[in-house]
């Protein structure tokens, strides 16, 4: 088992990373933001991240990160429950983007740890960023060949929502080109609208005929241009099979493939948050001094639909547990 100090927090805390690993594959993850900082699959490393935890503290892409306790955008950085409004951080012209400071620039308590699984738990107070009630999470990275499991599990004392997910960033063939190449299945039949701001407008259109129409593989940037930066929009999944990984059955809503690697996303949740880094390019170096570029990686974030909250979804009461759990199968081709 490997654990070695990364950094220290300007509060002093102290940051480690810890090693699973596999014949197949490496991953690190930080106590900052339970953070995927690589993921090294048969010899590439897949998963964008830093050198330095100080440049982790002064980035905003929120790589390789657990995001909560809303992920993606919460129009007008406000909710209402039970006739109440609750006031979030706004910190997207107006909105409020993965819960604000929220438990990506946490430190996250190692409870479990072997070389190929770590359990990490944090707990978010009431009225942390503006959301009600205590809430304990927990989660556990396995690793099993290539293949990497995120188990998530929240437990509140008090009603609150919950939509957790993870924000890695992904580059099949190694980082310092783009995903453009990259082809890509996504198994969806409608995709969420928004608006200019990234907020969904009401309306759930059929992806065929489309950008979003990935239900046939096509390379990611091939519609991509002057009127369509790419894309950054959630798919509302219509998995294409259920398969059994790390004993939980989950459904196949993804297959992307770059020039020697490919990787399947699996998971239990109703929508995937494809962003292929729109906003790359002006940020930090990558691990070793790669450069960030345009389109330099993708995500897929598996959540709940945007703005969830504002339509009633996504609560949770004293009682109950928040569970979700995402597979990133990657195989050699």
């Amino acid at each position: 088992m490997e654990k070695k100090l990364f950094g220290t927090l300007p509060t002093g805390e102290e940051i480690y990373i810890y090693t699973l690993r596999t014949e197949d594959a490496l991953v690190n993850i930080m106590t900052r933001g339970a953070t995927i900082v690589n993921f090294k699959a048969f010899g590439t490393d897949i998963v964008g991240g830093f050198d330095k935890l100080e440049t982790y503290l002064a980035e905003t892409s929120h790589q390789g990160a657990i995001i909560g306790r809303v992920a993606n955008r919460v129009g007008g950085a406000r909710f209402e429950m039970d006739g109440k409004v609750y006031t979030l951080p706004d910190n997207d012209k107006g909105n409020c983007l993965h819960g604000g400071d929220g438990f990506d620039h946490k430190v996250w308590t190692v409870t479990d740890y072997s070389d190929t699984s770590i359990t990490l738990e944090y707990t978010s107070k009431d009225g942390e960023e503006g959301f009600p009630s205590q809430l304990r999470v927990v989660v556990t990275y396995k690793l099993s060949g290539a293949n990497l499991l995120i188990d998530y599990l929240a437990y509140p004392e008090g009603k609150t929502p919950i939509a957790l997910t993870n924000h890695a960033y992904f580059n099949l063939d190694g980082f310092g080109g783009t995903i453009e190449e990259h082809t890509a299945v996504i198994y969806a039949d409608r995709y969420t609208e928004v608006d200019d701001l990234l907020i969904p407008n009401g309306n759930r259109p059929a992806v065929e005929g489309t950008p979003f129409d990935f239900k046939t593989p096509h390379t990611i940037g091939e519609r991509c241009g002057k009127d369509f930066i790419g894309y950054d929009h959630n798919f509302i999944l219509s998995p294409e099979k259920k398969e059994v990984l790390f004993g939980k059955e989950l459904g196949l809503i993804a297959d992307v493939k770059g020039k020697k690697l490919g990787m399947k996303v699996y998971t239990d949740q109703p929508g995937v948050q494809f962003y292929i880094g729109n906003f790359l390019g002006n940020g930090p170096d990558f691990r070793g001094g790669t450069k960030q570029v345009f389109h330099g990686a993708f995500c897929l974030e598996t959540q709940t639909e945007p703005d969830c909250i504002n339509h009633g979804i996504g609560f949770y009461n004293k009682g109950d547990v928040y569970t979700h759990s995402t597979v990133y199968a990657v195989e050699e081709l």
